[in-house]
């Protein structure tokens, strides 16, 4: 087999990038190069990418999918859920809730919203309720429609808020059949059309990923899609300032907004005679360069799937690209810590807190979650005190 040159890993890439919307910076070229190889030759490949052939779109999209997800990822937006969007849109009559988690991965974000509310919902319950979960592919879906979850999928940082699943033993759960009953899932792509109109939509972690374009078009259609009175969620990296005919909702670090208003704005009247007005430029939302957090949570993958090695170079590359990235740094001793190298590990909770030492402790750092100064410098200290650190 011919071995990939960097110009057909180009093109491949280019092919990846245009169907799933990922900026070529968060898609790494090893995972196209090893995707593509599984496929077939160079020169056999090339031609089937170019004609969209099923099979070399699912694994080159498969190749650059990142998929991390957990249950209650984000706390912050149940809780709001919980004391502040349910209870206006029960007072306001509605009959029916429907909800999307757009690029829900394995399906734990669906699930998790599905569990919310239908734990809030008063009883007897009159509100019709359905959560709808998509993602690009369809091995993903298929994962989330089993509804069966390993340890990965439960996370310290993500409580178990609501009634969700049951243990059926050897570390597994099972999504209770209540939860299952409100959820559904389907293939689709976020630079498409939506699926429908929602309440509520969760799209969460996604856009980090994506090329500037691919943003104004999911980002249109997500404002679309959301209904009169409805929420629209984002990761805390995702976008920085509001979608447009949508108003912030919440703090900027909570990344909520809402359709308010049913009612399209009225026109002012024309000027008897008015220049002509310079065409307004086009919506560009300020995404923060997403090479950081892609490069971590990929990092993050590999050692989910015992894939030390890797992880390792992926997260020494993002310590020589972005030096000052806390998260990675901390991430790099835990791992050294797993395997069993104390040493390289305290070297590293030491650089964490040489990082941090004139940062305020409640301020909060971008990462795979954002988390506050304290927690990283607690970390460290905890570590190099305990013993374990291996002082020289």
């Amino acid at each position: 087999m011919r071995r990939y040159d960097e110009h057909v890993l180009d093109e491949l890439i280019s092919y990846a990038a245009d169907w799933t919307g990922f900026s070529r910076d968060a898609i790494l070229p090893d995972a196209v190069r090893r995707a593509a190889a599984g496929l077939g030759p160079p020169d056999e490949v090339l031609p089937r990418a170019a004609a969209r052939e099923l099979e070399v779109v699912h694994a080159l999209c498969q190749a650059v999918s990142v998929g991390e997800t957990y249950f209650f990822r984000h706390p912050e937006h149940f809780r709001w859920m919980a004391t502040t969007f349910l209870p206006q849109l029960l007072n306001a009559g509605r009959s029916s809730i429907r909800a999307w988690s757009a690029g829900c991965a394995t399906g734990e974000e669906a699930y998790s919203i599905a569990a919310c509310l239908l734990d809030l919902m008063p009883w007897p319950r009159t509100v019709s309720l359905e959560v709808l979960g998509t993602d690009l592919l369809e091995r993903n879906l298929a994962a989330a429609r089993v509804g069966e979850y390993g340890a990965w999928s439960r996370r310290p940082s993500g409580p178990v808020l609501h009634p969700i699943f049951k243990d059926t033993g050897n570390g597994r759960v099972r999504i209770d059949e209540a939860v299952r009953a409100v959820t559904r899932f389907c293939e689709h792509n976020l630079l498409e059309e939506p699926p429908g109109q929602f309440d509520l939509i969760f799209c969460r972690n996604v856009l980090v990923y994506f090329s500037q374009h691919a943003v104004r078009t999911v980002v249109r259609h997500l404002s679309r899609a959301l209904l009169p009175g409805g929420a629209l969620l984002f990761g805390s990296m995702d976008v920085s300032e509001p979608p447009p005919d949508l108003l912030r909702a919440s703090p900027p670090e909570l990344q909520i907004y809402r359709r308010l208003d049913a009612r399209p704005a009225a026109k002012p009247p024309a000027p008897a005679v008015a220049p002509s007005p310079e065409p307004a430029p086009p919506y560009v939302p300020r995404v923060r360069p997403p090479e950081p957090v892609a490069l971590h949570l990929r990092a993050l993958v590999h050692i989910d799937r015992g894939e030390k090695k890797r992880a390792e170079k992926e997260l020494t590359d993002l310590a020589r690209q972005v030096p000052d990235y806390v998260p990675g740094i901390l991430e790099r001793a835990l791992l050294h810590v797993r395997m069993g190298e104390k040493s390289a590990a305290s070297k590293l909770m030491r650089e964490v807190l040489k990082r941090i030492e004139k940062l305020p402790g409640d301020e909060v750092l971008a990462g795979p979650e954002p988390l506050p100064v304290s927690f990283y410098r607690d970390s460290a200290q905890t570590f190099l005190s305990s013993g374990r650190g291996g002082f020289e």
